[in-house]
């Protein structure tokens, strides 16, 4: 099988990936729409800071990155070289580890050198390798990255196995395994691990397969003395980077070979160690060249390196990599010269400068400064899909800054950052948590999967959103108590199943402002887990007011989809009449009045629904309760305000709930005895419990901002209708609690009040027209 082939294999549902060079137009063109079209949506790629900066500045930033797939710029003493590619899957796994990068000239140019490693029921002991590459993987996410953490968690919560392993990730040195895994480590080189696998077994002859050399050859001399000091054989493919043939005068016995022979037109830049010895062929196949920095590592100021060992049977490694016959191409005396004339030792190019991270989220654009800059920074102006420019940020030669997007702005996509001395950045790529938070979800199944799906396709508030609520909730329950215990290293599971730790609501706030005023606010998402019902269901109600809109999700969908020629969602051909019973069953459509036996009926519902929140906030009265409790109530009054007739005039026949009736589901009056549950009969607030992340006080204020706008229109409503007036005091009560609560938690960050003015304005966008009234 073809590299670029393995990525439309089915069964994966996470992908997570390393680069040296990034070239974002074949990524997106070939191995990223393959994943997608194949059911794996969770994908990661960790790539080069430099070089990714470098292909920005050439290119242009890429079509899906931050919002399809999450791309992560990171670095190390020497070049983050690795390439790796591991494939998740519930019941298998891939994990590739070679030479080839992503771009245009690995996955289908060059002469690349690639080695697997699966996982099944078979073969349960591989585990170990794939728990090593994330616990590897999370060395070099930077601890601003706010999605890899969720990303883990996804993958891990779909792949029990992983979980569940009871076998050691550790390496073992002691040089019996046939199959290892071998990177950059902190305790041990990647040359001093070949020497462990390698064992006890004499080496009497080393073949080294490299595209780049050092200009001394310390890379040989150090592999050489490791392995006891063998003979070695150098392939190189002639015409192309040439060789230092002046240093071959210090070493007795190395011979060079062309092989040129099958890759014609073809740059070999596949990287291999073959060690011969006296009881098996060793096989190290990976993305390290033959140098001192990638031999050597981190450590020594050298670079992140990955490989595959693999021992082999006495004599068969070199006809299985197919150069058997390289001995029949030695190079003669008269060619060395011009191997020296045309080698040139890599040279790290001039790399452009890097601006940072931008994360989107909720409306707020948050920028992190680079490690260095040329000079201080002074503005990132940012841009949308289209490359149209929007606002700038402001940073005056601060480390990070934050900007409000006005909820009628473009969503931006990336962004340039500015110095002081002119100098400008490459593209900063925009991580948008919104939207990555829907399209890299994995594929569900079952109950889950058509509850998912409806909360994504709903466009109108309905009851079925709480029940929805009750059901996502209840399988969360389901999978927490069908889970094992932990076998798992513990940095493992900590990703898979992790205990969130919360505390009291005003613990949390203390701690947020002290972390606010040290200039390092808490992550959005990092200490809790993104994937609850709370948050789903909390996402769906601000996209119905337009708070986090589906428009980019969608066109990236239709490009993805467009670039793969793959149908991702199995729907059936819509019919030509389709459109008309759509038309007939719009909610929103006008209807001439009748019926009203059962529209009384479905407003009971709505009565009853509202019961059934009294009488659970009645049981959690002494309890801590969580957010979930607040989404929970913010749904229920926006269902009942998308239902509820205006002050005056005209309304659909979905409006169905009155400004008064004697039958107690007038809408003020089911918005009064909501609030009383959580302001008048006791301070929810009080009673909170989070967990230490910016997404738990982001739910808050949107909660506080709904009940707010919804208080001030029952308000205005029992005052425009005489036969309501008796609930207007306890109204005003009501509201002068909430007002209150909602004062002393906006005056104490002003990122607090920019977000709940930022709700409201969305509020009278998505309510006033149909009450006829406007919280301004």
């Amino acid at each position: 099988m073809k590299y670029f082939e393995t990525f439309g294999e089915g069964g994966f549902h996470s992908a997570f990936m390393t680069t040296y060079a990034f070239g974002s137009l074949a990524f997106e063109d070939i191995p990223f729409p393959k994943l997608r079209g194949a059911g794996c949506r969770n994908i990661v790629v960790l790539a080069d800071t430099g070089m990714v900066n470098q292909a920005f500045s050439d290119f242009g930033p890429p079509r899906f990155a931050g919002t399809s797939y999450h791309l992560i710029k990171t670095v190390a003493p020497g070049a983050f070289h690795p390439k790796i590619t591991m494939l998740l899957g519930e019941t298998k796994a891939r994990l590739m580890v070679g030479s080839a990068n992503l771009t245009a000239l690995g996955l289908g140019g060059n002469k690349e050198q690639v080695a697997t490693i699966t996982w099944s029921a078979e073969t349960p002991e591989n585990a170990k390798f794939f728990i090593s590459v994330l616990t590897y993987l999370r060395r070099y996410v930077p601890a601003e990255d706010q999605w890899f953490t969720t990303s883990l968690q996804r993958a891990l919560r779909s792949s029990p196995w992983l979980r569940d392993s009871m076998f050691n990730p550790s390496f073992s040195t002691e040089g019996t395994e046939p199959l290892n895994l071998l990177f950059d480590r902190l305790d041990i080189s990647l040359l001093n691990q070949i020497i462990a696998c390698v064992g006890d077994d004499p080496i009497g002859r080393l073949i080294v397969v490299s595209p780049y050399w050092d200009s001394k050859l310390e890379g040989v001399a150090h592999l050489k003395a490791g392995l006891g000091d063998p003979a070695i054989d150098v392939l190189i493919k002639g015409d192309e980077n040439g060789f230092p043939a002046d240093q071959l005068s210090r070493f007795s016995d190395i011979t060079l070979f062309d092989i040129s022979f099958g890759t014609t037109g073809r740059f070999l830049h596949a990287k291999l160690i073959i060690a011969l010895g006296e009881a098996f062929d060793h096989v190290v196949s990976g993305s390290m060249n033959c140098t001192f920095p990638a031999l050597m590592g981190p450590s020594r100021g050298g670079n992140a390196e990955a490989a595959i060992y693999r021992r082999a049977t006495r004599g068969t490694a070199l006809d299985a990599l197919g150069l058997s016959d390289y001995p029949s191409y030695p190079f003669e005396k008269e060619q060395l010269a011009r191997l020296e004339e045309i080698f040139e030792e890599v040279e790290t190019p001039e790399l452009s400068v890097d601006g940072g991270l931008l994360t989107l989220q909720r409306g707020i654009v948050t920028w992190s400064g680079p490690k260095r800059s040329p000079a201080s920074p002074i503005s990132v102006q940012l841009y949308d899909r289209d490359g149209d420019t929007l606002m700038p940020m402001e940073i005056g030669g601060a480390n990070s800054s934050v900007l409000s997007i006005p909820p009628t702005s473009p969503r931006p996509k990336y962004g340039v950052l500015t110095c002081a001395d002119g100098t400008t950045s490459a593209p900063i790529q925009v991580v948008d948590l919104d939207c990555l938070a829907i399209t890299t979800l994995p594929p569900q199944k079952g109950r889950k999967k058509r509850l998912m799906d409806m909360l994504a396709e709903v466009i109108h508030e309905d009851l079925d959103l709480i029940e929805a609520l009750n059901q996502l909730e209840s399988i969360e329950d389901e999978e927490l108590s069908s889970q094992p215990l932990p076998k798992a290293t513990p940095q493992v599971h900590e990703e898979a199943v992790r205990d969130y730790a919360v505390l009291p609501y005003e613990d949390f706030i203390r701690a947020r402002t002290l972390a606010n005023a040290r200039g390092k606010p808490i992550g959005l998402y990092l200490n809790s887990n993104r994937d609850r019902a709370t948050n789903f269901v909390s996402h769906c109600l601000n996209r119905m007011i337009g708070l986090v809109g589906p428009e980019l999700a969608e066109i990236e969908e239709k490009d993805i989809q467009t670039n793969g020629a793959v149908d991702f969602r199995t729907t059936e051909p819509q019919l030509e009449d389709d459109e008309h019973r759509k038309r007939d069953n719009d909610p929103e459509a006008p209807r001439p009045i009748g019926a009203r036996s059962q529209t009384l009926a479905t407003a009971k519902k709505f009565q009853e629904a509202v019961t059934a929140f009294e009488m659970r906030s009645k049981v959690l009265i002494h309890e801590r309760i969580s957010t979930s409790e607040m989404v929970r109530l913010r749904a229920l009054m926006q269902i009942i305000l998308s239902h509820a007739q205006p002050l005056s005039g005209s309304y659909f026949a979905s409006q169905i709930l009155p400004v008064y009736t004697t039958d107690g589901h007038d809408w003020p009056r089911l918005i009064g005895r909501l609030l009383q549950q959580h302001f008048g009969v006791s301070r929810a607030l009080q009673n909170l419990a989070v967990e230490n992340d910016e997404a738990e006080q982001n739910r808050v204020i949107e909660y506080l901002a709904l009940s707010n706008w919804a208080a001030k229109a029952a308000h205005a409503a029992v005052v425009s209708n005489k036969k309501a007036r008796a609930l207007r005091v306890p109204l005003e009560r009501l509201m002068a609690s909430l007002i209150a609560q909602t004062q002393s938690i906006l005056d104490l960050a002003d990122i607090d009040r920019e977000y709940f003015n930022q709700i409201r304005v969305q509020l009278n966008m998505r309510f006033a027209d149909r009450l006829r009234f406007s919280a301004n």
